[in-house]
């Protein structure tokens, strides 16, 4: 018992690690999703540890890039590693304090063939209250895999947004 109360202690701590006082710009989420497809398409599933340390390339200010198969309803990439044990059934139930699914519509956004912006409300690290955050998230061209990151945001509009990957 002892040992999964550390296990769970330390996924959560995972998440956090990266929370610093300085914010990314929708900007560098545009950019670090669109390393995150060079790199699976260059490695395939090979390259998807990358995405599963904190301290990476990927994870960087107060965020991460995080790697889905929506087909097979898993996530496959991500700073916390419990994540990566989802059944489907968890990955298609999580909801935002609105009824959003999330990783829904964080697939249907990666369909788009440039890449698409989402909103859902979701607590920052360490608060209960939810938060309006903005995800961009696009399709690995040939692999199973949809990339997303996102940053907690409560000024640009999704018209706005999607002119950073237009």
């Amino acid at each position: 018992m002892k040992k999964l109360v550390m296990t769970l202690v330390a996924a959560l701590m995972a998440c956090t690690v990266n929370v610093k006082a300085e914010s990314a710009t929708p900007s560098e989420i545009y950019e670090q999703v669109l390393k995150g497809v060079e790199v699976l398409q260059s490695l395939g599933e090979e390259g998807l540890p990358a995405f599963n340390d904190p301290k990476g390339e990927f994870a960087w200010k107060d965020t991460y890039v995080q790697v889905y198969n929506c087909e097979a309803q898993q996530i496959v990439g991500h700073v916390n590693p419990s994540l990566l044990e989802w059944t489907p059934e968890k990955f298609a139930a999580v909801e935002d304090k609105k009824g959003n699914h999330i990783t829904k519509i964080i697939c249907e956004a990666a369909k788009n063939p440039n890449g698409a912006w989402v909103e859902y409300w979701w607590p920052k690290p360490g608060e209960t209250e939810a938060s309006r955050k903005i995800t961009f998230a696009i399709q690995v061209p040939g692999f199973p895999y949809q990339v997303s990151s996102g940053i907690y945001d409560e000024a640009m509009s999704l018209e706005q947004l999607g002119k950073i990957n237009n």
